[in-house]
Formats: structure tokens, C-alpha cells, sequence
């Protein structure tokens, strides 16, 4: 059986790239296990992947108050370049809730701005950003519906503040948000700082408590209005792995700050990315042929091993081939077969010739019965 089975590979993907996805996923886990109370909704997401951790409503629009100021910086650094330099006007006056201390007049770093948006949660800086971009705060409102449908989410908004309880997303939408920020360093590397000293000599402390709570926080947005509750989108990287936690409608700060603590902590603790891919080399009457399977990445529970469901039967000549990951019985990826012939490096069936396929073909038949592959 060896000489029909020359190696049996099992490759160890160390680079997630933030794009990778899979064609499925394990089930995520009901976040009130970790406590979360009804009438809060909340998700836990794989950064890297955009996988589902656990989650609890997390589909369910609601007021999110100023977790959408996220929605704002995105919008602001796909119009404003570094180094431009803002003057607000009067309308920063009308606008109440948290405040930066933007005066009309003074010239402001729209940097500057953007970590007044997200550090102090400044309405004054979100309005003055939308009217420098837009020329006011309605056309600005439409940028950033664009902006979410750049991402895949359609949805309608209000401010570009938070401050309008039609500012409204789910959980889930935020998380994609949040991949988004993560991704813009003009909008994650001032989130993950304590404190922001403007160009004026002001200091801009960070309201968020997660900087100081959970190991590896990196930020990202609070929020609070009444008709929103407490808010909180949450992330952290440790060892080169980043989770998203979001928590809408907590009962108050300490709660929020509870649930997204706790929602990291089990993603970091209790699960792990694992590789999907394995590959057989096979020899044929023409020489050695590789069949491949790579689904990408999964995150999975710890001590979960994935394995890639070979058949017994698998007929190089028929594609798509497609074979299943599973984790203790349960298809959690599915990935498509490439077949290469091993000395040429030729890859797909056409070049293989039908001698080389049945060869592949048989051997595969004779390793599967034989209990070589999985």
C-alpha cells in the first residue's frame, strides 16, 4: 500500500490573511452562556476571518449611538487626506452630548479631529468633519450610508454623531465596521492610545476602559444615549490574533465593559484558528500526482482537531472536486481539491492524461480503504 501512497501532508498555515474566509463555520457559541442578559445584543468575531465567536441577537438593528462615529472616521479618511487642516463653523454650537471643546474659528488637523471623534466621542468633532466633507450634515449622512454599502451593509442613518435614534445597526454590522477600522491605521492607531496631544498642545484622554481592562486591547468606540443604552465595540490582539467583541444596550458602563471583557476573554481562551489544508501525493504509472484541499482558516474550541474528509473515491477527472472539513462529525468548511502533477508542478486534471488520472484515482481508492487519508 506504501508504494501506491508515497506521502500523507498535513500543512500549518502560521499567516492569516485578513481576507480568508470559509465556505462555513462552526456553530457560535450563545453568548448567555457568558452572561449576556436578554435585552442586550452581542457578537464575538474573528478579526482575521470575519467568523461569528458567539453571539447573542446579533442580527437585531437597534440604536448604537456613537459606535456609529466609526462609520464617520471611515467616511472622513476616504475624503480628507493627512494634513488637511479643518476650520469649523457655527455649527458646532448646536450640537449637545460630549464635546471636544471644537470652537468655531480655530484651525484643527482633521487628525486631530478624527481623535477627538474617537477618543473623547466629541459630537462637536463629528459634526465639523461631516461639514467639511460634505458641506453639511445631511449629504455627510449619505456618505456614510455609501460607506456601509461598500461593506455589504445596507442601511439607512441620521448623524454622523450617534446622537439620533435613527443611527441604527446591529451587532453583527458593527463587527464588519470594526474589520474596517482595524484596517485603516489613520483610524485604529489613535483608538489603541490613551491619550492624543493635538496640535494646539490639547491633551485628548480616552474614554474607552477596555484600554486599561482586557490584556492586548487595542480600542475601539463607546457610546450612550438613552435610547441606545451603553455600548461598546471591543477589540484586542494577542500573539498576532485579533477578536472583536460588541456589546449594544448594557444597562450601564460597568456592564458593557463586563460583557465585552468576558466575550474576549473566552475568545482568546477558549478557542483557537486552526489550518484547514491537507494534501496527499499519490503515485501514478506516469509518477507522483498531489491532490490538495485547502479551506483556509477556522477558529475552533480548543483541543479541536479539524479534519479534512477524504473519500475513498475520488475521481480526478470529474471537477469541481470538493471535499468537507469537520470537527468531531460536523462540516464546519468545505474546500476545493487541486490536482498537481508533483514533478512539473502542472496543476488541474486536463494536463494529467487519462492514464495518470485513473493512476490517481486508484490510488486514492487503495489509500482510502486502507485508512491513509483523513
Amino acid at each position: 500500500m506504501r508504494s501506491a501512497l508515497a506521502a500523507v501532508v498535513a500543512t500549518v498555515l502560521l499567516v492569516v490573511p485578513v481576507t480568508a474566509t470559509a465556505t462555513a463555520a462552526p456553530e457560535p457559541l450563545d453568548a448567555t452562556r457568558l452572561g449576556v442578559p436578554s435585552g442586550v445584543s452581542a457578537v464575538l468575531v474573528e478579526a482575521a476571518s470575519g467568523q461569528r465567536l458567539a453571539v447573542r441577537d446579533a442580527d437585531r438593528r437597534r440604536p448604537v449611538a456613537s459606535t456609529v462615529k466609526l462609520v464617520t472616521g471611515l467616511t472622513v479618511v476616504g475624503a480628507l487626506p493627512v494634513g488637511a487642516v479643518v476650520v469649523p463653523g457655527a455649527e458646532v454650537l448646536a450640537v449637545g452630548g460630549a464635546s471636544a471643546g471644537v470652537v468655531p474659528g480655530e484651525r484643527w488637523t482633521v487628525e486631530d479631529l478624527l481623535a477627538a471623534l474617537l477618543l473623547r466621542s466629541g459630537n462637536d468633532a463629528a459634526v465639523a468633519l461631516a461639514t467639511a466633507v460634505a458641506g453639511d450634515e445631511d449629504a455627510f449622512v449619505a456618505r456614510m450610508e455609501s460607506t456601509l454599502a461598500a461593506l455589504g451593509v445596507e442601511a439607512d442613518l441620521a448623524s454622523a454623531s450617534g446622537l439620533d435614534e435613527g443611527d441604527r445597526l446591529s451587532a453583527a454590522e458593527l463587527a464588519v465596521v470594526a474589520r474596517a477600522v482595524l484596517a485603516e491605521p489613520r483610524l485604529a492607531v489613535p483608538a489603541a492610545r490613551r491619550e492624543v496631544v493635538t496640535a494646539s498642545g490639547s491633551v485628548l484622554a480616552n474614554r474607552n476602559l477596555l484600554l486599561d481592562r482586557v490584556e492586548g486591547a487595542t480600542g475601539l468606540k463607546t457610546g450612550y444615549t438613552s435610547a441606545a443604552g451603553w455600548s461598546l465595540v471591543g477589540t484586542a490582539t494577542r500573539s498576532g490574533r485579533t477578536l472583536i467583541a460588541v456589546v449594544l444596550g448594557a444597562a450601564d458602563e460597568a456592564e458593557r465593559l463586563l460583557l465585552v471583557s468576558r466575550l474576549l476573554e473566552h475568545g482568546f481562551e477558549a478557542t483557537r484558528v486552526a489550518a484547514t489544508s491537507s494534501a496527499a501525493t499519490v503515485r501514478t504509472g506516469r509518477g507522483a500526482v498531489t491532490v490538495a484541499a485547502d479551506a483556509g482558516p477556522v477558529t475552533v474550541d480548543v483541543g479541536a482537531v479539524p479534519r479534512t474528509a477524504w473519500p475513498a473515491v475520488l475521481d480526478p477527472d470529474a471537477p469541481p472536486l470538493r471535499v468537507a472539513v469537520l470537527v468531531d462529525g460536523a462540516a464546519v468548511a468545505d474546500a476545493e481539491v487541486t490536482v498537481t502533477d508533483a514533478r512539473t508542478g502542472g496543476a488541474g486534471t486536463a494536463g494529467l492524461g487519462a492514464a495518470a488520472a485513473s493512476g490517481v484515482y486508484a490510488a486514492l481508492r487503495a489509500a482510502g480503504a486502507a485508512g491513509l487519508l483523513g
